[in-house]
């Protein structure tokens, strides 16, 4: 039997929030030849970035095929690539990030990583870091269009590669983490600290560390966690 816990990327092991949100605007905007001003996307239902990218096109009138869709994709990882080389420090890692899976590995966790990103993007990401992802079941929004189900197949993917899971945890940093965490029926563990905490609290949730790096922490959150109160839909 095993202990899982299953990460977000962007903003729980990754400090990439600002610039992932930058370049993914800029390609939406650069592929179905929109302005970036006009992309607010603070309403949409869904928060990956195919759900996203179909919900401004579909806001804006513009159609989108999977040839459109691969195009946005590939010019993403364009523009990531590009502001990695120019300011490699907007791809940090959150405190602890690089090490946690192997310090929570010693200590009987295993880890997985459900994202928002294209898994193309996350991985860009998690190199940047350092994060080991060899054996690490993930799952993305190339799989997926919502994050319920991303979680979900991170959840079966993990089943597929250890065997049975005694315990699963959702790891996050945003609100929609707690929804799918409330919507899937997981223990939820925050990551983050003022005005981000405050607004995980405010949705449910109980349970919140700082960053990764004090590991003892971790694992005593990951251990004590529950699900989240809050009522709202993911």
């Amino acid at each position: 039997m095993h202990r899982l816990a299953v990460f977000d990327i962007d903003g729980t092991l990754t400090d990439t929030n600002a610039v992932d949100d930058e370049c993914f605007v800029q390609s939406v905007a650069d592929v179905l030849e929109l302005q970036s001003h006009q992309l607010d996307w603070s309403d949409a239902p869904h928060v990956t970035d195919t759900a996203l990218l179909r919900w401004l096109a579909d806001r804006h009138g513009r159609k989108v095929d999977q040839m459109t869709e691969d195009a946005v994709r590939d010019r993403f990882l364009q523009l990531l690539h590009r502001a990695h080389v120019a300011s490699p420090w907007r791809f940090g890692p959150i405190r602890g990030a690089p090490s946690v899976r192997a310090e929570l590995e010693k200590r009987g966790w295993q880890v997985a990583l459900a994202t928002g990103a294209w898994e193309s993007s996350a991985r860009l990401k998690l190199a940047a870091i350092g994060f080991d992802t060899a054996g690490v079941p993930l799952a993305s929004s190339t799989d997926a269009l919502t994050r319920t189900e991303i979680v979900r197949l991170a959840h079966a993917r993990s089943l597929q590669a250890h065997g049975s899971i005694e315990r699963v945890v959702s790891v996050g940093d945003a609100v929609w983490d707690v929804r799918t965490a409330i919507a899937v029926g997981w223990p939820f563990v925050g990551v983050a600290t003022g005005a981000r905490a405050d607004a995980l609290r405010a949705h449910g949730a109980s349970t919140i560390v700082p960053d990764l790096e004090d590991v003892a922490a971790l694992c005593r959150a990951l251990a004590e966690a529950e699900i989240p109160t809050s009522i709202e839909p993911a």
